[in-house]
């Protein structure tokens, strides 16, 4: 399973949202998603791939498809893509 799929299954399950609805593209406010549960949220991505994503790259993403990117990046950093 790619880290974009893996991401859209964390976030299925946590905000009960069926996978194939969710757009990568669209604004995580449009999913239902607010920033409190967005915070919990990345601790969850975080956990699961084994990585950090910094105060100021959180600031930077607005839908999955940005947090995608940051996951690779960081596991790519770490070696671990």
């Amino acid at each position: 399973m790619d880290t974009l799929a893996r991401i859209k299954d964390l976030a299925a399950k946590e905000f009960s949202i069926d996978p194939n609805g969710l757009d990568p593209k669209a604004p995580l406010d449009t999913l239902g998603i607010d920033s409190l549960s967005f915070i919990e949220f990345m601790f969850k991505v975080e956990e699961e791939f084994g990585v950090s994503v910094s105060d100021d790259d959180l600031k930077s993403i607005k839908t999955l498809a940005d947090l995608e990117r940051h996951v690779a990046g960081a596991l790519a950093a770490a070696g671990k893509a």
